[in-house]
C-alpha cells in the first residue's frame, strides 16, 4: 500500500512539474500581406512594371504611327515597294514581340527569385523567433487548412509582424 502511494505521489508530481508545450499560431496571410519587406518590395515591382509598359508602349505606338502611314501611303507606291515596307513593318512587330517577351520573362524571373529570398528570410524569422520565444510548435492558419481554428489567446501574428519589421528595418540600416 505504502509503494502504490508512493508511487502515485510520484507520478503527481512528475506530472505537475512537466510543462505545458508551448504553441502558439500566426495569420500567414496577414504576415504575408503586412510584412514591409514585402510591401516594398512589391513597390519596386510595381515600378519595374509600369517602366516596362511605358517603354512598350512607346515603342508599339511609334510602330503603329508607320503602319498607318504605310497605310496612307500604299496607294501611291509600287507593288514591289509596298510589299517589302509591309514585310519591314511586320519584321519588326514581330522583334517587338520577341523583346517584349523576353524582358517581360526576365521582370517576371527577377520578381519570383526576390520574392522566394523574401519567403525565405519570413520563415527562418520563425525559426528564430521560435526559438528565442521558447515554442515548441508555430503553426500557420491559411485558407489552405494547415490549421482550422486558434484560439485568439495563442494568436502570435502581432507580435511576429512587429519583430519581422523591426528585424527588417535594422537590416535595411
Amino acid at each position: 500500500m505504502k509503494k502504490i502511494i508512493l508511487l502515485v505521489a510520484g507520478m503527481a508530481l512528475f506530472s505537475s512539474c512537466q510543462k505545458e508545450a508551448k504553441v502558439a499560431f500566426v495569420k500567414t496571410e496577414t504576415i504575408f500581406k503586412e510584412y514591409k519587406g514585402i510591401k516594398e518590395q512589391e513597390a519596386v515591382f510595381k515600378k519595374q512594371q509600369e517602366a516596362f509598359s511605358k517603354k512598350y508602349d512607346s515603342i508599339v505606338k511609334q510602330w503603329q504611327a508607320e503602319v498607318m502611314d504605310f497605310q496612307q501611303k500604299v496607294q501611291k507606291m509600287p507593288p514591289k515597294q509596298a510589299q517589302k515596307k509591309d514585310q519591314e513593318l511586320y519584321q519588326k512587330q514581330q522583334i517587338i514581340q520577341q523583346m517584349q517577351q523576353q524582358e517581360s520573362a526576365q521582370l517576371t524571373a527577377e520578381m519570383q527569385k526576390k520574392t522566394d529570398s523574401i519567403i525565405k528570410k519570413v520563415y527562418d524569422f520563425f525559426d528564430q523567433y521560435g526559438k528565442k520565444n521558447g515554442y515548441k510548435f508555430i503553426y500557420g492558419k491559411n485558407n489552405s487548412g494547415a490549421l482550422m481554428y486558434g484560439d485568439a489567446q495563442y494568436d502570435i501574428t502581432d507580435d511576429v509582424l512587429k519583430e519581422l519589421d523591426a528585424a527588417y528595418d535594422a537590416e535595411k540600416k
